[in-house]
């Protein structure tokens, strides 16, 4: 028999989006913690990235040394420059934590940004767009 799984809903948040008009955006609060330093970040779940990408100021909250870490690009749309670290990410609402690579890169347009790796392998998203709404459930 296959596990049942408990969906929790959220609404899409409401943002100021390219050429100042309102964009409905899938985002949820996480927590961050790197060492005794845990920090709460507002992140877009997006599946077109492929692993977790978090602002550079989230490093500088949690002390993170940019200089110790790992330099790495991200591809995408166009190529971003930023450091390697490791963080443990909780879905506080869904008592759900892991240990995961994250990359910090400066001027993301949001805190943070939760892709396919690791996180959709975590979770099962369901987004319903039409109704502004989307749905997490922990595997």
């Amino acid at each position: 028999m296959a596990k049942r799984l408990k969906w929790k809903e959220y609404d899409y948040t409401v943002q100021l989006g390219p050429g100042n008009s309102w964009v409905y955006r899938p985002v949820i609060e996480v927590d961050i913690q790197s060492g005794q330093r845990r920090v709460p970040v507002l992140a877009m779940l997006d599946s077109g990235t492929d692993g977790t990408v978090l602002d550079a100021s989230v490093a500088e909250r949690l002390g993170i040394d940019y200089r110790q870490c790992q330099k790495v690009k991200l591809g995408g749309i166009g190529s971003v420059e930023g450091f390697l670290s490791t963080i443990e990410l909780t879905v506080s609402d869904m008592k759900v934590k892991m240990d995961i690579p994250v990359v910090f890169a400066k001027d993301l347009p949001m805190e943070g940004l939760l892709g396919q790796r690791h996180f959709f392998q975590r979770f099962k998203v369901r987004f319903e767009k039409d109704i502004n709404k989307f749905y997490l459930a922990a595997v």
